[in-house]
């Protein structure tokens, strides 16, 4: 015979996730997940030594896309790496920067230098106020500046810094369901990889 009821624990547990803010049920939920991609969460992850050479610009149509990362828009460039693996390069990670938080009693709290003030944020090449292609990419006006930069130059992952403990955040909505700022609800770690031109 056809089950027709879930237990009683089930239905339980999606009782108490279904009161908190945002949560979706039932069919909802089904046509929410829908619309979420099945990425592979490594292709994204940069690691030392990957050198890949972003596709030519009269490719670049081909190789561009925006995804939706945390219900934001993620601008990204699909390349190859050497040796045939192909990963994602997301524009913000080229600029990517870390503020470190540490735990302060039942809260957390942007970590503090001797002198009490905050840890100044990490980015790619600090020490020298930033590596060549970082300061190229913030210098740029808009992200399709960036992406046309990039056409048919080679990069490599020299460094990768970290890794750091940083902020996990939680979007707040207000009293009529518009994002209003996040909250931090925990610690994770995060690192920087660090892109440099490879010249030929």
């Amino acid at each position: 015979m056809a089950q027709t009821k879930v237990s009683d624990g089930v239905a339980m547990l999606v009782a108490r996730h279904a009161a908190t803010d945002g949560c979706k049920v039932g069919m909802n939920a089904i046509n929410e997940v829908k619309k979420i991609s099945n990425a592979d969460p490594s292709e994204g992850i940069w690691n030392k030594g990957d050198k890949f050479t972003v596709p030519a610009k009269e490719l670049l149509d081909q190789a561009v896309f925006v995804a939706m990362v945390n219900g934001n828009k993620a601008p990204a460039i699909a390349v190859d790496l050497e040796g045939g693996t192909s990963k994602v390069l997301y524009i913000s990670t080229l600029k990517k920067n870390v503020i470190e938080y540490e735990e302060d009693g039942d809260t957390y709290a942007i970590k503090k230098q001797a002198d009490g003030s905050n840890v100044p944020a990490h980015y790619a090449g600090e020490a020298i106020g930033g590596t060549p292609l970082r300061k190229e990419i913030m210098s740029k006006a808009t992200v399709g500046d960036i992406i046309e930069a990039l056409a048919g130059r080679t990069f490599e992952v020299t460094d990768i810094m970290g890794p750091y403990k940083t902020s996990r955040l939680k979007a707040k909505f207000n009293a009529v369901g518009e994002r209003d700022g996040y909250e931090v609800i925990g610690l994770r770690n995060t690192s920087i990889p660090v892109f440099e031109e490879v010249k030929s």
